[in-house]
C-alpha cells in the first residue's frame, strides 16, 4: 500500500469500501477494490475532513459506498458527523470486532494502515449487520455527560473510602485531624453536589417525542426512576435487538458458559459494554425486590434454591431488561399489577 497525495487516481466504480482509522491528530484511510488497496491520509480536523468529503465527490464516489470506522471515544465523532452531513454511508463498528478479526490474523500486525484497510474488509464479511452511525446529537450528548458522570461517581466514591480509613485510624492513635485533611470532606460535598448537578443535566436534555414515549414506557417499571430510565435508553434501549437475550448480552449479564466434553460450567457474568448500567439495573432490582411482589417472588425463588443474595439481586436485574424490551417491543406502559396477573 502507498500513500497518495490527490485522490485523482481513484476509479470510483471500483471502490467496495473505505476503512478510516481515526487518531487524535490524524484519519488513515483504505480505499478498497477489487485489484487494490491504496492508503490515505488526512488530519483529523474538520477542514481537511470536509475538503476530504468535497474532493470524494468531485471524483464522483457514489454515497452507497460505505465508510467504516471504529467506535473509539471521542475522536470518531466530528469524522462520523460531518461525513453524515454530507449524506455519506457510514458504519459504526465496536474495536472489540475489530479486535477479534486481529487476533486471527497470522502475524497480528497493529499499525494505522493495516487498521484502516482492516476496517474495510470487516464490511466486506459483515456487510449490513455493521450498524450505522447514530445521527442524534442529543443521544451522543447524553452518553458523554453519563460516562462522565459514572467517573466522576467512582471518584467520589474512592475519596470517600480512603478518607474514612484515614480518619478511623487517626482516631485510634488519637491522633487530631490536619486542616487541609478536614477540608477535604467539604471537597467530597462538592463533588457530590456536582455530580448531581449532572443528573439533572442529563435529565433536561430535550429530545424527540417518539424518544421520549420510550423512556416513559421504560418509566413506568416499578422502582425505575427517570434517570435510570433516561440512562437506559440512552446506552442501549434505543437498539433494535432481535431477541431479549442478545439485549442481555449488549448489557453484560449474559452468562460465561465453559465447556470440555460432556461436561459444563456457568461461571460469573460476561460484564461487557458499560458498567454504569448493570449499576443502575442493580440499585432498580435491589430496591424492586424489596417493595414489590413479582420481583420479590423472583428473589424468593433464587434464594430458597441455595443461590447468594447478588445472584438472586442479578436474576431480577435480568428480570428487569426482559421487561425493557417487551415495552419497547410492544409499545405499551408496565403494569402495576402484573404480579397477580402471574400468580
Amino acid at each position: 500500500m502507498t500513500l497518495k497525495k490527490s485522490l485523482k487516481w481513484v476509479n470510483p466504480q471500483d471502490i467496495s469500501a473505505l476503512g478510516l482509522d481515526v487518531a487524535k491528530a490524524k484519519i488513515d484511510i483504505c480505499f478498497l477494490s477489487k485489484n487494490q488497496t491504496i492508503s490515505y491520509q488526512i488530519a483529523n480536523n474538520s477542514q481537511a475532513i470536509s475538503c476530504f468529503s468535497k474532493e470524494l465527490k468531485i471524483i464522483g464516489l457514489t454515497t452507497n459506498v460505505p465508510f467504516v470506522l471504529e467506535s473509539t471515544g471521542n475522536y470518531h465523532l466530528l469524522l462520523a458527523k460531518l461525513l453524515n452531513e454530507d449524506n455519506w454511508n457510514v458504519k459504526e463498528i465496536n474495536p472489540i470486532i475489530t479486535h477479534q478479526y486481529i487476533k486471527h490474523t497470522v502475524r497480528w500486525t497493529k499499525t494505522d494502515t493495516t487498521d484502516a484497510k482492516l476496517l474495510a474488509k470487516i464490511w466486506l464479511i459483515e456487510g449490513e449487520n455493521l450498524k450505522s452511525f447514530d445521527r442524534n446529537l442529543s443521544i451522543i450528548n447524553m452518553r458523554m455527560l453519563i460516562s462522565y458522570l459514572a467517573h466522576l461517581e467512582k471518584t467520589i466514591q474512592k475519596t470517600k473510602t480512603s478518607f474514612s480509613t484515614v480518619k478511623k485510624w487517626l482516631e485510634t492513635l488519637w491522633l487530631s485531624m490536619g486542616y487541609e485533611l478536614a477540608k477535604m470532606q467539604d471537597v467530597i460535598k462538592m463533588l457530590e453536589e456536582r455530580a448531581e448537578w449532572i443528573k439533572q443535566e442529563i435529565l433536561a436534555i430535550p429530545l424527540a417525542e417518539e424518544e421520549q414515549e420510550k423512556i416513559d414506557r421504560l418509566d413506568s417499571i416499578i422502582w425505575i426512576t427517570p434517570f435510570t430510565a433516561r440512562v437506559s435508553y440512552a446506552l442501549f434501549a434505543h437498539n433494535d435487538f432481535k431477541t431479549k437475550w442478545a439485549m442481555l448480552a449488549y448489557v453484560g449479564l449474559d452468562p460465561k458458559l465453559k465447556q470440555s466434553w460432556t461436561k459444563k460450567w456457568v461461571l460469573r457474568v460476561s460484564k461487557r459494554w458499560n458498567p454504569y448500567i448493570r449499576k443502575k439495573l442493580f440499585q432498580a432490582a435491589f430496591c424492586g425486590k424489596q417493595h414489590f411482589p413479582y420481583f420479590q417472588s423472583i428473589y424468593n425463588k433464587n434464594i430458597m434454591d441455595w443461590k447468594h443474595h447478588f445472584e438472586a439481586v442479578l436474576a431480577v436485574s435480568k428480570k428487569i431488561v426482559y421487561i425493557m424490551r417487551a415495552l419497547l417491543k410492544n409499545k405499551t406502559q408496565f403494569d402495576h399489577n402484573y404480579h397477580k396477573l402471574t400468580s
